[in-house]
């Protein structure tokens, strides 16, 4: 049974519900929740639920999704609450608490007989404090603890942070900084580094009479080694019904893997409702992301 767990354990360490290679612990930390930003490629940095310098310059959101991740790997069942909250015209917080419950896996005892089964879990809590230091310049940064359960009486855990700063100008963003900083996980006498990276993101929100578009971009150099990058694109009709598409690019020992993505929405009064897929990868292609939320 020790084994079993050590080995499960080790696997889990290793992110191969994305890309089956080596990389970084805790990938988990890395998946995309919300409906909208997942439905753009996961073209995140500018976005006020995941970058607390975004939300001074970009408003109120608060969204709970539900999300069916990697169905064609090793598939959970994500719950997901993610809020960015300003305050005043300076300060923005941030929110974000987020369940994962894992495929069920089946326990053998020492001459290989079933003696019962058990379900993986993670969990994500953490909260973060954006500033705006001018009304066209902020900084931000998050806290978050990362836990996961692989087997009874066998879980491990961290504190990793963002930190963020952010220049806006005229419908423009651009956003740099470092992601899921923290420290390693250790599994006996071997450590395991966090999916970190330099992160940089780019945006352009245009209006055309009761048209609006939205671009936006980002890139990140992982310290484990290996790239990411995301293209989106997000079209609205009066700000009421909203058309996404776009594509994310993982190289090397990227946590997440190659895959393009769809999504649409609708906004009434403030209240949103999302949905994204993801397609042309056989571990993660088929994830379904349904969000609702309010705007303000």
């Amino acid at each position: 049974m020790k084994k079993i767990i050590l080995a499960s354990l080790v696997a889990a360490l290793l992110p191969v519900s994305l890309l089956a290679q080596e990389s970084a612990a805790l990938p988990f930390l890395r998946i995309d929740r919300s409906a909208i930003t997942s439905a753009m490629g996961g073209a995140e940095a500018l976005s006020p639920l995941y970058n607390p310098a975004a939300v001074p310059f970009r408003g109120s959101d608060v969204a709970f999704s539900y999300q069916g991740w990697a169905p064609g790997g090793i598939k959970s069942t994500n719950l997901n609450l993610m809020g960015g909250i300003r305050i005043g015209k300076r300060i923005g917080l941030n929110v974000i608490g987020a369940y994962q419950n894992g495929q069920e896996y089946t326990l053998t005892d020492v001459n290989g007989k079933k003696s019962g089964s058990f379900a993986p879990s993670d969990l994500l809590v953490g909260a973060g404090f954006g500033f705006a230091i001018t009304d066209f310049l902020s900084i931000g940064v998050n806290v978050k603890y990362a836990q996961s359960t692989i087997a009874a009486g066998a879980s491990y855990s961290t504190v990793a942070g963002d930190a963020f700063v952010l220049f806006t100008m005229k419908g423009f963003y651009a956003t740099a900084g470092v992601a899921s900083l923290g420290m390693p996980v250790k599994s006996g006498e071997t450590s395991y580094g966090l999916p970190t990276s330099g992160k940089l993101g780019l945006g352009y929100n245009a209006k055309f009479g009761t048209s609006g578009l939205l671009v936006a971009a980002d890139a990140d150099v992982f310290f484990t080694g290996g790239l990411g990058a995301a293209l989106g694109v997000q079209y609205d009709w009066n700000d009421i019904v909203f058309v996404r598409g776009g594509f994310h690019l993982g190289t090397g020992k990227s946590p997440l893997p190659t895959y393009a993505s769809v999504g649409l929405g609708g906004k009434f009064f403030g209240v949103h409702l999302d949905v994204s897929y993801l397609l042309g990868n056989a571990v993660v292609g088929n994830t379904l992301c349904v969000g609702v939320g309010y705007a303000f």
